[in-house]
């Protein structure tokens, strides 16, 4: 297959997986990434002759109303510039970039992936009209209907996606690829729990802290930090535990050297809440690829695959008890973690690591390019 050029639409560019995406397709041929530089400081984290950057520079938040108001401007903004660049297929990820991806394609008659990391309807605000979750879902639907081929980070959320009809669907976990370089992973005298990630409503994120905050006497440390709405908050809240260390954005290979000395991970999510309890967290892999366990929410997505995996225990949200419970049993008890971890490092090795899902992408990208001219 001759080497092609493919546009790829991101709004969110701190998102780990668009490096995934980026090094992935890299090996295709030429790859044009279209950013959001919402606050002005993207730093890209795949420097390659074979990817080139195209930033929006409107500045706007993350989560909030006023950046709603501003993203058709962006969605124009992208239009127009992908009717003009030379390409060979267009890449979505979610449907704030799918929207104008799938128009521009069937314009210009060119291949058109949809990758979709988490449904739209899902992550709008639940006192909004439920017509406009509705109309999303129906939009989406559609979006992934008309595409040549729809990426799934979990084929478990297919439920959510229900009365989409596509073409061809992949499954692309949220897997890491670390670093070539050896990791620290030194113990640091304190049992360390660690979650570095998105700083969003609905991740049991204040009650961890105050849950590891009571434990500081029994040797129990935490690392917690990432960006999103609630950075704010959860900074503030744990500058009052001596023994919880915050932590800003990271760039992704620095997120891993952080939390290859994690003992524990946590990703506890709501399972009330749509977007929460359906999510595939990278926060589950990564925890698998270091070898370590893993704390998630109770009737969540998550804990269905840690339940088929063995490599961690889930809890009720907001139990603030029964957190610090399964935290010391895990202290008291390292066989217990080891033998989680190696669980988990056994089930990445076999099923998910970055090659096999490097693989699964090419592979699938070669059908949808398969007679493409140049």
């Amino acid at each position: 297959m001759k080497k092609k050029t493919i546009a790829v639409l991101r709004s969110n560019p701190k998102d780990a997986a668009l490096t995934r995406l980026l090094k992935n397709l890299s090996h295709l041929g030429l790859v044009k990434c279209f950013v959001w530089d919402r606050q002005g400081d993207f730093q890209p984290t795949v420097t390659s002759d074979h990817v080139r950057y195209v930033r929006f520079g409107i500045r706007a938040g993350f989560y909030d109303l006023a950046t709603l108001f501003k993203l058709p401007g962006f969605q124009l903004w992208l239009f127009f510039k992908l009717l003009f660049v030379r390409c060979d297929i267009i890449h979505a990820v979610d449907l704030d970039t799918g929207l104008p991806g799938l128009l521009a394609a069937l314009l210009k008659r060119k291949k058109f992936v949809y990758q979709c990391l988490d449904p739209y309807y899902a992550i709008l605000p639940k006192n909004w009209p439920s017509i406009l979750s509705r109309f999303a879902r129906w939009l989406e639907n559609r979006v992934i209907s008309k595409a040549d081929l729809f990426i799934i980070t979990d084929m478990l959320r297919m439920p959510q996606h229900e009365g989409a009809k596509p073409r061809q669907v992949v499954e692309i976990a949220n897997v890491p690829q670390l670093p070539a370089v050896s990791l620290s992973n030194k113990p640091s005298g304190n049992f360390t729990v660690g979650y570095l990630g998105s700083l969003i409503e609905g991740r049991n994120l204040s009650t961890v802290i105050e849950a590891c905050g009571e434990l500081e006497k029994k040797g129990v440390r935490l690392v917690i930090g990432g960006f999103g709405p609630l950075e704010t908050l959860i900074e503030a809240h744990a500058e009052n535990c001596a023994n919880v260390s915050y932590k800003k954005w990271l760039p992704y290979e620095k997120l891993l050297e952080e939390e290859s000395n994690f003992d524990l991970f946590f990703h506890i999510t709501d399972p009330t809440n749509e977007s929460q309890k359906w999510v595939s967290p990278n926060k589950l892999f990564e925890a698998m690829a270091f070898g370590k366990p893993i704390i998630v929410g109770k009737e969540t997505l998550a804990a269905r695959r840690v339940e088929a995996f063995g490599n961690g225990v889930a809890v009720n949200y907001g139990s603030r008890k029964e957190l610090q419970e399964v935290i010391l049993r895990f202290k008291k008890d390292p066989e217990l973690g080891r033998e989680m971890g190696e669980k988990g490092r056994e089930q990445f090795q076999r099923n998910w690591r970055p090659e096999i899902m490097e693989k699964r992408l090419l592979d699938a990208y070669g059908k949808v390019l398969d007679g493409v001219s140049s």
